[in-house]
């Protein structure tokens, strides 16, 4: 929606008048613009899914027409796969951060010959801890996870691939905790965290995400 804001000014006779003063988005950095729009397409997503997403409501929030979104991002599916990455990156940023692991250039993930001395339960912990500060952010990645199990769906290369990096970088995290089964106590790590984020999503009032998964990852790494 266009936002404006009530600025109250006085004349020269000391009477008060209102004017309309727009949104800063006016003054944006072409930068700064891509970034409104990729957290804006976030919370729309979070709530409809990419099938129920509609470029004009994403336009009327940022206050700039179809061609000019599209300008930025070329397309529907170009835009959703910038959210992801952008997603991807700042959390990825934020975590390593949270866990004092150097950040590879350009965001990425870390390759198998980077250095990652960070064991399961605390790689885990550190990521629901951020996870319980943001559920819409957690709402986004559930809702498209279900969807991108078709493969028609432009984000279903993305969550294969996105997929297998997290599994190696869980199982190497696995092993350095000294788990026997280091690639089965990743994926049931994976799959025990996507269902307490889930019933999360349902209640987050009678569920404390963080402190649940502690005392789960350290039940499956017995």
């Amino acid at each position: 929606m266009k936002v404006w804001l009530a600025a109250v000014v006085g004349s020269k006779n000391g009477a008060k008048r209102t004017r309309g003063v727009k949104d800063t988005k006016a003054q944006m950095t072409a930068e700064e613009r891509r970034i409104s729009i990729i957290n804006t397409t976030t919370q729309f997503v979070a709530q409809h899914g990419f099938w129920g997403l509609r470029l004009r409501e994403i336009a009327v929030a940022e206050d700039m027409t179809e061609a000019g979104l599209l300008y930025h991002f070329g397309s529907k599916e170009g835009l959703l796969l910038a959210v992801l990455d952008y997603r991807d990156k700042t959390d990825r940023a934020a975590l390593y951060g949270r866990l004092n692991v150097p950040l590879p250039a350009g965001g990425e993930a870390i390759s198998d010959e980077d250095d990652f001395p960070v064991g399961l339960r605390d790689l885990t912990v550190a990521t629901t801890e951020r996870n319980a500060t943001q559920p819409e952010i957690v709402r986004l990645y559930t809702v498209l996870e279900g969807e991108a199990l078709s493969q028609n769906h432009p984000a279903y290369e993305y969550f294969r691939n996105r997929e297998q990096w997290v599994m190696r970088e869980y199982t190497r995290a696995a092993r350095n905790d000294g788990a026997a089964e280091p690639e089965r106590t990743a994926r049931q790590a994976l799959a025990a965290m996507d269902g307490l984020q889930m019933r999360w999503l349902y209640d987050p009032d009678s569920i404390d995400l963080a402190s649940e998964w502690k005392l789960l990852v350290d039940r499956i790494l017995r």
